[in-house]
């Protein structure tokens, strides 16, 4: 089942691709998946807040992630002209949320607004139903914002690996090189 559902996304993503590059789109900068079975969410949809990843989902996003470097590289052969800039989130995103300090971080597990485990229920600002839900005092100490969502500290952070990150996190270009190629 599961990677029935990846190869369903990244034809899809490659049908996207191919329609842009033939209304003359040439270079094309995405990023992967993090790791989706720590995400604040699918810890207490799935665990229960029990403690622990999901492990499933993040496996999930690795075959995901791997699919789209490899149909990445297969366009490239294919397309001439097309080229890319691709930002591995799953090693940055897990190594803010195992030590958010290194970032400037407080908190890498909880989300700053949510109820529940790690502020994992989607309750911020009282959605869906549930009034009742915790604020921290300062989000940009927290990784996430709410419980499937990252602070715009965290956005400011990725924005500015994807721009001119290395080849360690982003390649083969990162998009300030992309652009100017």
């Amino acid at each position: 089942m599961n990677m029935y559902c990846v190869d369903m996304v990244i034809g899809n993503l490659t049908t996207v691709i191919k329609e842009i590059y033939k209304k003359w789109g040439r270079k094309f900068g995405v990023r992967t998946l993090g790791p989706l079975g720590c995400f604040p969410v699918w810890k207490v949809l799935v665990t229960g807040g029990l403690g622990g990843c999901f492990e499933e989902g993040t496996e999930l996003a690795k075959l995901h992630n791997g699919a789209l470097f490899n149909i990445l590289r297969e366009l490239e052969s294919q397309l001439e002209g097309f080229k890319y800039a691709i930002t591995d989130f799953l090693p940055a995103i897990t190594d803010l949320i195992n030590m958010p300090s290194k970032y400037g971080f407080k908190e890498g597990k909880v989300a700053c607004c949510g109820s529940g485990p790690y502020r994992g229920i989607l309750s911020c600002g009282g959605k869906r139903g549930v009034t009742e839900y915790e604020f921290c005092d300062n989000a940009s100490e927290y990784v996430f914002f709410d419980s499937a969502h990252f602070t715009e500290k965290v956005n400011q952070l990725f924005s500015k690996l994807m721009w001119s990150g290395t080849g360690k996190v982003t390649g083969p270009y990162n998009l300030k090189a992309l652009i100017e190629d």
